[in-house]
């Protein structure tokens, strides 16, 4: 049988993805979906980065994924043999009891680069929003990530609460390598 072997002692052999063996590839895709278990109340004129609590892989009756255990600290955090490219998405159902003055949600890479902005989409007849992003972000060396964060600005001192649902998966931040 034919082997591979390392062309130094002790070193290993890296193939680019996807790999294919006598018919078989191999595909390592890091992805994740997390969402919370408790909800996060964010104070008036504040930036905070959104917390997810739900993060073990196969919790939740199987709708948590994990796989890599790259979302830890609420964020996804890319190691040497998985940089790339992402897809990154995120859903915020938030309410607050009053109006908003301003109010962001954004993916944030490696804690100061804002990559994308989303405004929030307002639910007639309540305080309540529901915030949507999505979008490529490359993450090309190790111990890069990424982060959702939100910008509050309420009207009149009001506070935001960002809503977790034990019955349905009101808020939640997922990605997937696509290259």
């Amino acid at each position: 049988m034919d082997s591979i072997e390392p062309k130094t002692t002790g070193g290993s052999v890296t193939f680019p993805e996807p790999t294919t063996f006598s018919g078989i590839t191999t595909f390592s895709n890091p992805c994740f979906h997390v969402t919370k278990n408790t909800d996060q109340t964010i104070a008036d004129a504040t930036v905070a980065v959104v917390t997810f609590e739900s993060t073990t892989d196969g919790a939740e009756s199987g709708a948590i994924i994990n796989k890599g255990g790259l979302f830890a600290n609420n964020k996804f955090t890319v190691t040497s043999t998985t940089t790339g490219v992402y897809y990154f998405y995120t859903s915020l159902f938030t309410s607050s009891s009053g109006a908003t003055s301003d109010l962001y949600v954004y993916l944030r890479k490696n804690g100061t680069q804002q990559l994308q902005t989303a405004l929030p989409s307002y639910i007639s007849g309540s305080y309540q929003y529901n915030l949507q992003i999505y979008g490529l972000i490359n993450l090309d060396n190790s111990g890069d990530y990424v982060e959702v964060v939100v910008d509050c600005d309420m009207a009149s001192n009001n506070s935001l609460l960002i809503n977790y649902n034990a019955n349905y998966f009101r808020t939640e931040f997922g990605g997937y390598k696509v290259r």
